[in-house]
């Protein structure tokens, strides 16, 4: 007798679609999904990122950063890496958000703005205890950052900054003396010693002005066992010796110095280009190129090797044209022998006197031209 054929389980008779995986990214495809988010939807674009996004990232050996910023950086995509980042954040603590007691714009703002579990665990307690609304919220995490960097200043004794834009409205009165020209706050120097010098370190300021990084180290006592030797073209005060680092250089010896804190006076970089518009950008180029040779030579003589040193400098527009003196400055060091290991910017004060000569000369021509109202501080390492 034939057999009869065994009839097929249900299971059998179903066929589960598994969709491949990608065996590489798509950037363009995946720029067309996330467009397709709506700009204020941060909690399901956070959770594309987190639960579809980074698994094959990670698969393929690519870190997440790299992968939002090559996204960010595709042609039409609508959101900014910043905002890529943040909702990623955001899904990654919060991935109940929707489920818990308060509205979805506390989470989001709590993921982005405090690091700290146990923080944004005290503030959601608070939150929820007093019915805050998002503005309570945003006020509380806002002075409680002004209250925590209060404690680090009392502290370390100065203004301590963890990002690397310094603004400081008001010099510290402690540090230089009043109406100098050129002065430049206390606390630049300060947040300076602290993140590029250490302990029992030798410092050099070739262009000491009147003594700023000696009140700095002679007043606080977290830098009180660093040493320092002050120069300048026309001392002002007794710690300063007279010196002229473009006729003499710097008169340490060979490998002595740990580091070294460069503010050169403005015409250093802008005398050619904002009092004489006949002078052309080329030649205040090579200006800038034999000036500043010579003293990063001597930078490069003096410090011991892994020898840090940092200068203050800013762009400058002449007539129609631009000269980015931070990126001449940057490419003299790397051929010099230096790496470069920081960037911090600072904008000038609201109430700091500027060169008008070059802006009003150009008026006068009938020329629209930009000034530079913002310094670079960049530090390099001697290899």
């Amino acid at each position: 007798m034939a057999q009869k054929p065994k009839k097929k389980s249900a299971s059998a008779k179903r066929i589960v679609a598994v969709r491949p995986e990608p065996k590489q990214f798509s950037v363009a495809d995946l720029v067309r999904e996330l467009n397709s988010f709506n700009v204020d939807n941060y909690w399901d674009l956070g959770r594309f990122l987190v639960d579809k996004v980074m698994p094959v990232a990670r698969k393929q050996g690519m870190f997440e950063d790299q992968v939002l910023k090559m996204v960010s950086s595709h042609p039409g995509i609508k959101f900014p890496f910043s905002m890529l980042k943040q909702c990623q954040q955001y899904y990654s603590y919060y991935p109940d958000a929707k489920k818990r007691p308060l509205p979805e714009v506390f989470y989001f703002d709590l993921a982005t703005k405090v690091d700290e579990s146990k923080r944004r665990d005290h503030y959601e307690k608070m939150a929820v205890d007093y019915h805050w609304t998002i503005s309570d919220l945003r006020k509380k995490i806002h002075d409680d950052d002004v209250a925590r960097r209060i404690d680090e200043r009392t502290k370390y004794g100065f203004d301590l900054r963890d990002r690397n834009v310094w603004t400081f409205e008001t010099p510290d009165p402690r540090f230089g003396k009043p109406n100098y020209k050129g002065r430049i706050p206390g606390q630049i120097i300060a947040n300076v010693l602290y993140y590029y010098s250490k302990p029992g370190d030798y410092i050099v300021d070739p262009f000491a002005g009147s003594g700023t990084v000696g009140d700095i180290i002679d007043t606080l006592p977290h830098f009180q066992d660093r040493k320092y030797k002050l120069y300048d073209t026309n001392p002002i005060d007794e710690r300063v010796a007279r010196n002229n680092i473009l006729l003499t250089g710097i008169p340490e010896q060979s490998n002595s110095v740990d580091y070294i804190f460069l503010d050169p006076p403005t015409e250093f970089t802008q005398r050619d280009t904002s009092t004489d518009f006949e002078v052309s950008v080329d030649a205040a180029k090579a200006d800038f190129a034999l000036k500043f040779k010579g003293m990063i030579r001597e930078c490069g003589r003096i410090l011991k090797s892994g020898g840090r040193v940092s200068i203050v400098i800013e762009s400058a527009f002449a007539i129609s044209e631009f000269i980015d003196f931070p990126y001449e400055i940057t490419q003299l060091f790397k051929e010099l022998g230096f790496k470069q290991i920081g960037k911090v910017y600072l904008p000038r004060r609201s109430g700091e006197l500027m060169t008008r000569g070059t802006q009003g000369i150009s008026e006068m021509r009938g020329i629209r031209m930009l000034s530079s109202d913002c310094r670079e501080l960049l530090t390099f390492q001697k290899q």
